[in-house]
């Protein structure tokens, strides 16, 4: 499709900051690549960065450029990726210069950090104290990891923490634990590549003259910690900074999201040209419609198609997931004249606020072998088996001898005493403590592999099958091949991304902390998504179920009010414009508890609202 002429305006605009707002379906990613190739093809050899909010999108964005014959040689000159994995990559790469040590590993998961947690409680007689006296230790201790997060989300270091104490006691020496593992969470990486960038300046020369252009996707979800880097990142020269988004489509609000960054904070500090994209080319206008009532937004004015919305109630969970079923196969044995090409089940998506709401859908799917996919967001790798488990800690320990978290983890498989484990600077010795003698000796020797010059990640991969204990059951060795085949597929993407010469094991460990080898691909059949998972997707026709009060909007954005019930209404837009022609809304009037009890339901004020609900 040609672009209009305001599309193309935005395209053709070189010079200066700019800001594109843009509704639904408009164009708005085709927009910000078409930017991208007239700066790659009209400024020679110009280096552009591109930043997004999921791997998804950045590897949606790669693939489009490299697609393009015009611009296929000249792809390599954009730097495409998530803010996290950028700051990462400027944190390893330049993290002496704040003091940080090298090969920092992640501890990303949420069991590793209040493992750390734990450690500062149980290390001082007071706070252990202080941890015993509460009903629910866990619990306090997953508020002060929240506590923490919040605080260095908003760049506060513990020395400037001004919370009674003894919190900034705990975060401080929860830092101090974390760097003394050699290790990093996950809000550090965007707090130390603030700090790298705002003490060092010739940092941000350097970055400055590398990229004449900085591009920023879904620019409506920065929160504080990534405008504040992107903005130490341009310096005083960089003013060739775009930023696109929707503020109607704002809904990480629980990561601090803050779309008057975008739409206030941008604007006063680069005073840029502003444009409104809102001419729609996938949503319907009785979907867009019935989208801007949910909070009176007007994010779109010309549209393409008419299509159609409709809202049922039905008896239960299991009459919702039926009318589902007999819709999905009206439409595909008889189309539908708002929809001009054929549908497939691929053409169908349907949408909760959470996946428990999908339980009963996945059920009658799988009864009926009707295809479907459940998106899910998780980064890292899950092993199954324990063998492989003992793989992967000892991946980290290979990698970072001074990690206390994992060697314990390690031990407690490998029915070892961790306290008996002689610290060494050498892995391999300490690996050797706990599996030498144990039913996971044979690692050892996939271990040394890992430690060559070259790594060779599928040989060692091959070693681990061909030298599997022959007095394992047949489920075990059956768990330990689909782990082992799923290390194949992560390796194989990390290979696909990263040149040879580049290749390192702390690298691979940290692309799949990143998320950055997962298998992206939606898979074939019916979507079945979360409506966060749903962001940046889009469909012929899209069901929204489970549309009760306290289910969505959630009971918790209920209960609180304000900004987190804005972020229900957000999270509604969202997933009522995935549709491109046909939306059908729904929510059952009883559900059942896990408990198995009967549960009334009243229909979500996003219906009840709206006044469009049939019975």
């Amino acid at each position: 499709m040609k672009l209009s002429n305001k599309q193309e305006q935005i395209v053709k605009h070189v010079e200066g900051a700019i800001l594109v707002k843009a509704g639904p379906g408009s164009g708005k990613t085709r927009v910000l690549i078409e930017r991208i190739k007239h700066l790659l093809l009209s400024k020679k050899r110009c280096k552009i960065l591109a930043l997004t909010f999921s791997n998804l999108a950045a590897d949606e964005m790669k693939n489009r450029l490299k697609e393009d014959s015009l611009i296929s040689d000249l792809a390599e000159n954009v730097t495409v990726g998530t803010i996290h994995s950028f700051c990462l990559d400027l944190v390893q790469s330049r993290g002496n210069l704040i003091g940080l040590g090298k090969e920092l590993m992640i501890f990303e998961s949420n069991s590793d950090q209040l493992s750390i947690l734990r450690d500062v409680f149980s290390a001082d007689p007071q706070l252990l104290e202080l941890l015993k006296s509460k009903e629910k230790p866990t619990v306090f201790l997953q508020k002060c990891l929240s506590l923490i997060s919040e605080q260095k989300k908003k760049f506060i270091s513990p020395e400037m923490c001004e919370l009674n104490e003894p919190f900034p006691a705990i975060y401080r020496e929860y830092n101090e634990r974390l760097l003394s593992q050699n290790a990093l969470d996950f809000d550090d990486i965007l707090f130390f590549a603030y700090q790298i960038l705002a003490e060092n300046p010739s940092v941000v020369n350097l970055y400055t003259s590398l990229y004449k252009f900085i591009c920023v996707d879904e620019a409506q979800d920065l929160n504080f910690a990534q405008y504040q880097v992107i903005k130490a990142l341009c310096g005083d020269k960089c003013k060739n900074i775009m930023l696109v988004g929707d503020e109607n489509q704002s809904i990480y609000g629980f990561n601090g999201s803050d779309s008057t960054l975008m739409s206030e904070k941008f604007v006063k500090d680069f005073n840029p040209t502003v444009y409104l994209l809102n001419e729609n080319y996938r949503s319907a206008k009785t979907i867009v419609n019935f989208a801007n009532k949910l909070g009176n937004y007007d994010s779109v004015s010309n549209y393409v198609y008419a299509g159609e919305l409709k809202a049922y109630s039905f008896p239960d969970e299991k009459d919702e997931s039926q009318f589902i079923v007999d819709k999905i196969k009206e439409l595909l044995d008889n189309g539908h004249p708002e929809i001009e090409n054929s549908l497939s089940y691929d053409s169908f998506a349907v949408i909760a606020r959470n996946k428990y709401v999908l339980s009963p859908l996945e059920t009658i799917f799988s009864e009926l072998n009707i295809p479907f996919s459940y998106k899910k967001s998780s980064n890292g790798l899950e092993n199954e088996s324990d063998y492989m488990k003992v793989f992967e800690l000892g991946i980290r320990i290979l990698l970072n001898p001074k990690d206390i978290v994992h060697l314990r983890e390690l031990c407690k498989i490998a029915n070892r005493n961790s306290s008996e484990v002689i610290s060494n600077d050498n892995s391999i010795v300490i690996l050797t403590q706990v599996l030498e003698n144990s039913l996971f000796a044979n690692l050892l020797t996939c271990f040394q592999l890992l430690t060559k010059d070259e790594l060779n990640f599928l040989k060692v991969l091959l070693q681990l099958k061909e030298q599997l204990p022959m007095d394992m059951s047949d489920e075990e060795r059956y768990l330990i091949i689909n782990d082992i085949e799923q290390w194949e597929k992560h390796w194989k993407k990390y290979v696909s991304q990263v040149q040879r010469e580049n290749r390192a094991l702390l690298s691979f460990r940290n692309y799949i902390s990143l998320g950055k080898t997962q298998d992206i691909s939606s898979g074939k059949g019916i979507s079945l998504l979360t409506a966060h998972m749903s962001k940046g997707l889009q469909y012929d026709v899209v069901f929204v179920i489970g549309l009760s009060e306290g289910t969505f909007p959630d009971y918790r954005a209920v209960n609180a009010g304000g900004s987190e019930l804005e972020q229900e209404k957000n999270n509604m837009y969202v997933a009522v414009t995935r549709a491109k022609r046909l939306c059908y809304l729904s929510y059952p009037r009883n559900k059942q508890m896990p408990w198995g009890d009967n549960k009334r339901q009243t229909p979500s004020r996003f219906l009840s609202e709206t006044d469009i609900l049939e019975f």
